[in-house]
């Protein structure tokens, strides 16, 4: 996988198939590094490294898994609302500051 795609999945705690179905990528896009295509993988590799920092390495995988189906950070990504996504992220950062 490419490296900001790699740091992302590992960071959130990703399946491969969640990664792949979240950008829409295919097996070999992703193992070579054809994500130029995808600007969201940069802009969320990046917001998830700052939150990393205040919330903890720990934190963003539970965080991202928290709620019930259909309603948890990770559906937001799945659904491609990466706007809803980085919202969510925020005000979760917010409240622990």
């Amino acid at each position: 996988m490419a490296r900001p795609l790699s740091d992302l999945v590992q960071r959130l705690s990703l399946s491969d198939e969640e990664a792949l179905a979240i950008f829409s990528l295919a097996p070999l896009e992703a193992i070579g590094g054809d994500v130029g295509h995808r600007p969201e993988v940069a802009i969320l590799d990046a917001i998830t490294a700052e939150a990393g920092e205040t919330l903890g390495a720990a934190a963003l995988p539970r965080w991202l898994r928290a709620g019930r189906a259909g309603e948890r950070p990770l559906d937001l990504l799945l659904a491609g609302d990466f706007p809803a996504f980085e919202a969510a992220l925020a005000q979760r950062v917010a409240e622990v500051a």
